[in-house]
């Protein structure tokens, strides 16, 4: 895919082109904010004949037309009240080719199922390109998938019974499960979760064909996972389709950031590069701001004093790159300290400002340009606290070696910011047009705030937060 511009279609009236220009694509955006409206558009444009059929079923020859035309009407934006149009490529998405096209698009509502799940029943679900006779070669998918679940160091095991319209059956040694069927009674959702999605994209490694073009298209498919087993999935998906056009929407903070990390510390190589945007709603409009390039406080500190100058200064876009940015100082701060498996934003903040204390320790080690800096966490601290065999005086002594002034100096900035995050961030990035309820003043305390925020985590670091 090259480009998609959607006009009055569902929660969007007028987005800007999507310039995807066959890079891999990484979309967050807020629960609202139209991520499923960019997904459902895409599957309008690739699986058109597939959400027609049920229609088709239902209609006589005399109405189907109309029948058609009244599916499609429930896609228009409801404050517009047009009928909508998609653009794939340049083109309208009626004439659109996509028999070039292999597509593979998930989200977490098509693989829901009640208490059994059969893979043959799965594969219909999905809005996969798969052949009918996908199934037969169930074997194979049963290794790879069974391989996969090795390596994310689970201890399940599934077996694929094809007398039974390829039902699933689930084993677990270590809790003394036998291989069963009843799968809901005896696992919860995040594993089985874990195992539709090993079915699946096993199911895509066989079945795969090299002569078309692969897109894989993804909205926030992997909310009910923990987070190590994201990392594990993530990690399959980008080293196994890495040849793949790969377009990811999510909500979620963690993931977002998780992905950046992989392909930008370059633990997963994928042969297209990538871009990542971020999806706003300011009133009723929406808007994708593309986050490729690092922005440093200084640098927003001059686009805002640029733009009160101008004679009708628009701010939206000032607040949501204040959001960004203070949104991924919070991240790289809760990943210095190990807090825990956070998910978004403001559980990073209650996690970082409850009372209870905070701790690293800092280790140099040589000089001058080749100085090294590292940083101990809690974790560390309950190793060392585990080799201490004299007193307690010991065991506080080695707690305060790991209080430093930064954390607290830190805190401090958090706890204004939580503040000036409601005050000025959302305001400036989600209020209605013309509705101003923030002053120059708390914008400007905000962008002196985050200064000092990234200055302290970068000095913590030793290097740049991007």
């Amino acid at each position: 895919m090259n480009s998609l511009k959607l006009t009055n279609f569902k929660a969007h009236q007028d987005l800007e082109e999507i310039k995807f220009d066959g890079q891999n694509f990484l979309l967050y955006g807020d629960n609202g904010a139209g991520k499923s409206s960019l997904y459902e558009a895409l599957k309008v444009v690739f699986y058109r004949d597939r959400l027609e059929a049920p229609v088709k079923r239902e209609a006589t020859a005399e109405n189907e037309a109309e029948k058609i035309s009244e599916f499609y009407r429930e896609f228009n934006n409801k404050i517009s009240n047009q009928d909508f149009a998609i653009q794939i490529n340049s083109q309208n998405y009626n004439s659109f080719n996509t028999n070039n096209y292999n597509v593979y698009m998930l989200n977490l509502d098509d693989v829901a199922f009640d208490r059994t799940l059969k893979l043959s029943t799965l594969l219909e679900k999905v809005f996969f390109n798969f052949p009918k006779s996908i199934c037969y070669g169930y074997k194979d998918i049963e290794q790879k998938a069974n391989t996969f679940l090795e390596s994310c160091l689970e201890d399940i095991r599934i077996e694929i019974d094809s007398s039974d319209d390829y039902s699933i059956k689930i084993e677990n040694t270590q809790r003394n499960i036998a291989k069963t069927k009843e799968l809901t009674k005896y696992f919860n959702e995040a594993r089985l979760n874990l195992v539709i999605f090993a079915l699946l994209f096993s199911a895509i490694e066989v079945s795969k064909n090299d002569t078309k073009k692969n897109i894989l298209i993804f909205d926030d498919f992997i909310t009910s996972l923990d987070m190590a087993n994201r990392t594990f999935l993530m990690k399959h998906i980008l080293e196994t389709f890495k040849d793949f056009h790969i377009v990811v929407f999510t909500h979620n903070v963690y993931f977002y950031n998780l992905i950046m990390y992989l392909v930008n510390d370059k633990i997963c190589t994928t042969d297209k590069k990538w871009q990542f945007a971020n999806l706003y709603e300011i009133g009723n409009e929406h808007k994708i701001y593309m986050n490729n390039v690092y922005i440093e406080v200084d640098k927003l500190q001059k686009e805002y004093a640029d733009e009160v100058k101008k004679t009708s200064p628009n701010f939206t876009e000032i607040g949501n790159k204040l959001r960004q940015k203070f949104e991924r100082l919070l991240y790289e701060f809760s990943k210095i300290l190990s807090v825990g498996g956070v998910e978004e934003s403001n559980k990073i903040l209650e996690a970082l400002l409850d009372d209870k204390n905070i701790y690293l320790l800092k280790h140099e080690n040589g000089s001058g340009k080749d100085k090294k800096v590292t940083y101990k966490n809690s974790n560390n601290l309950v190793n060392d606290l585990e080799l201490i065999t004299t007193n307690l005086t010991d065991v506080q002594a080695k707690i305060n070696e790991y209080k430093i002034d930064t954390l607290n100096e830190i805190k401090k900035i958090l706890k204004t910011l939580k503040l000036y995050r409601k005050v000025s961030m959302h305001s400036l990035s989600h209020g209605q047009t013309g509705q101003h309820n923030w002053s120059d003043k708390e914008i400007k305390q905000t962008l002196i705030l985050l200064k000092k925020l990234e200055t302290n985590i970068n000095n913590l670091t030793n290097s740049t937060v991007n």
